[in-house]
């Protein structure tokens, strides 16, 4: 998203200005002709941006007069200019105290704590602006986008709509105002803003590619790309326009013109990590791993809290042998990602090193036996002393996994057989054709509002004849109760760890799930699952398949239109009365 700062604003108190809002005004001489000659000989050199003269200048007026306060401000303002900001507000902030500068004095001091980075100073600053002028609209502007890098939208909208309030016709004002109603999950409010803006400036680039953004948060893909396009017609360079493009084409799956759009991007940017990772998802979603996996590892160069990569001073593991050392890996993702890639651990521990893993504590009995694992760390723990480190999900690239290489056995994770025959006590004598029911993933997922499913669709499943239902949610206490009272029975009291969830697992018949964790763990113990995908899936279920080269005990159904969960129950429903 993209906003438009103080500086931007036709009213923003710009720079080289004297408190009145226009060019520095004539000097003041107290009285002396040759102090006042010199004083506006500096402010013709400030006004065609000969800064130098123009610092040059003001020192001699400030030599002769030290408390003369309009050198010292427009001095401040030069050193602004030319990049001295520590300087500038050491200055300006004298000639405040002078009683110089006034409003937009202190707008002008806010601004160049803003590109400091001193946020609280900049809120201060613009506060202290309107105190002296409350119909100064710059200091509301400011004071708005500040609220905003703090991430305070409220503030940042009340803030704004005083600026579009005292100053309607405003396009930055409305376009930043409606980044502060996006921020607020205000989507509707925010293209209303947006629209407003563009009815200001029609040829306002920003101002369309937010308007894209949020249609997008809206769920309405065709209008977005309309909007993003609208953008490239305007700034045909604009990286942000083509990377979302192609965001949201990928979302409808047009995956050439999706590729042609992140392609654009990089040629725009060649180093820009997120455009490279998108295209390595297209490929690997069209099982072009090739392609995809070195693609995707741009990942790791990434500023995305979904992507943990780490950095250490020991090197990343290129795939080299490893006798007599030990490599470091650990997980970068969700723990569906843990549960699908630990299969890759055993080759690592081929190339000859010993192999360090940190384990969730939620799977540290699951991966107890798990071979390829020499030292299992717990979250928390003190590392050892290592050689080199990598991401579980760089494995794939590193050993060149193609769509015919999937190290995919039967099962390579397997329940305790302890804990498989306490769970066989708890269940209890069999009652039918036992499946175990996930119908929602971790809530806090960015894309578990498009994965998880009103547990509502599972009624019929669990009303078939013949069925013994079982919930295996976690972490949504108490809503299998509410949903369905006794017609299912719900595990989550008793799944402590993933190690129960696999002794559970060993009971059923049947796993039906969501694209989560369970569906995960199910397919690497190699027990039946049934995968919900949702139109626009993980790359890792790639188009148009109903199995996976994953998990061979997967069978996976799948949305043909965007939301159309009933049409895959339906489908379910025929499949599970045929099983049984």
């Amino acid at each position: 998203m993209s906003a438009d700062n103080g500086e931007n604003d036709p009213n923003g108190g710009g720079v080289g200005d004297d408190g009145g809002g226009g060019a520095p005004a004539p000097g003041e001489g107290v009285g002396d002709p040759a102090l006042e000659r010199m004083m506006n000989e500096a402010i013709e050199h400030h006004r065609n941006s000969r800064f130098q003269q123009a610092a040059e200048g003001y020192w001699k007026v400030m030599e002769a007069n030290p408390g003369h306060a309009q050198a010292t401000y427009l001095l401040g303002m030069v050193m602004h200019k030319i990049g001295e900001n520590e300087k500038a507000i050491e200055l300006i902030s004298q000639a405040l105290t002078f009683g110089y500068g006034g409003a937009e004095g202190y707008c002008n001091l806010g601004i160049i704590y803003n590109q400091l980075g001193r946020l609280e100073d900049v809120v201060e600053c613009q506060k202290q602006s309107i105190a002296r002028d409350p119909q100064y609209t710059a200091a509301y502007f400011n004071l708005g986008n500040a609220y905003r890098d703090l991430s305070q939208p409220e503030a940042a909208i009340e803030a704004l709509q005083t600026a579009v309030a005292q100053k309607p016709d405003f396009p930055q004002a409305y376009n930043n105002l409606g980044l502060a109603q996006h921020d607020a999950g205000r989507f509707e409010d925010a293209l209303a803003c947006y629209d407003k803006a563009l009815t200001s400036k029609p040829d306002y680039t920003d101002a369309y590619l937010n308007m894209g953004n949020a249609l997008r948060e809206l769920g309405r893909p065709d209008a977005a790309a309309v909007s993003f396009q609208k953008a490239i017609v305007l700034d045909h360079d604009l990286f942000e326009a083509h990377n979302n493009l192609g965001n949201v084409l990928m979302k409808q799956d047009q995956l050439e013109a999706a590729a042609a759009s992140y392609a654009t991007a990089i040629g725009l940017k060649p180093d820009n990590p997120g455009a490279h990772k998108n295209l390595g998802i297209i490929s690997l979603l069209q099982g072009d791993f090739e392609t995809g996996w070195p693609e995707y590892s741009w990942r790791r160069l990434e500023d995305d809290p979904v992507f943990k990569v780490r950095n250490y001073k020991q090197p990343f593991w290129n795939g080299e042998d490893l006798t007599g050392k030990t490599i470091f890996v650990y997980p970068e993702q969700g723990l569906r990602d843990i549960i699908q890639f630990v299969r890759y651990l055993p080759m690592v521990r081929e190339r000859g090193g010993y192999v360090a893993f940190d384990v969730p504590l939620s799977m540290v009995r699951l991966f107890r036996d798990l071979d390829g694992i020499d030292i299992a760390l717990k979250h928390g723990d003190l590392l050892p002393p290592f050689d080199c480190h990598t991401p579980l999900l760089e494995l794939p690239r590193l050993f060149g996994t193609t769509l015919d290489t999937i190290p995919a056995s039967a099962a390579y994770l397997h329940a305790d057989k302890e804990l498989t025959g306490a769970w066989a006590e708890r269940l209890g004598p069999r009652q039918g054709f036992r499946i175990g029911l996930v119908w929602g993933g971790n809530p806090g997922h960015l894309n578990d509002h498009n994965r998880s499913i009103d547990p509502e669709l599972f009624r019929p499943l669990i009303e078939t004849p013949g069925v013994e239902a079982f919930s295996l949610m976690v972490g949504r206490d108490g809503e299998a109760a509410r949903v369905f009272g006794d017609g299912l029975s719900d595990l989550a009291p008793h799944l402590g760890d993933f190690a129960d969830t696999a002794a559970a697992i060993a009971h059923l018949d049947l796993v039906i799930s969501v694209d989560t964790a369970p569906a995960h763990l199910a397919g690497a113990l190699g027990a039946p699952v049934w995968t919900l995908l949702p139109f626009n899936s993980d790359w890792r279920w790639m188009l148009d398949r109903d199995d996976s080269p994953w998990y061979p005990s997967m069978r996976l159904f799948r949305q043909e239109t965007p939301g159309d969960w009933e049409g895959v129950f339906q489908e379910v429903e025929t499949a599970l009365r045929n099983e049984i």
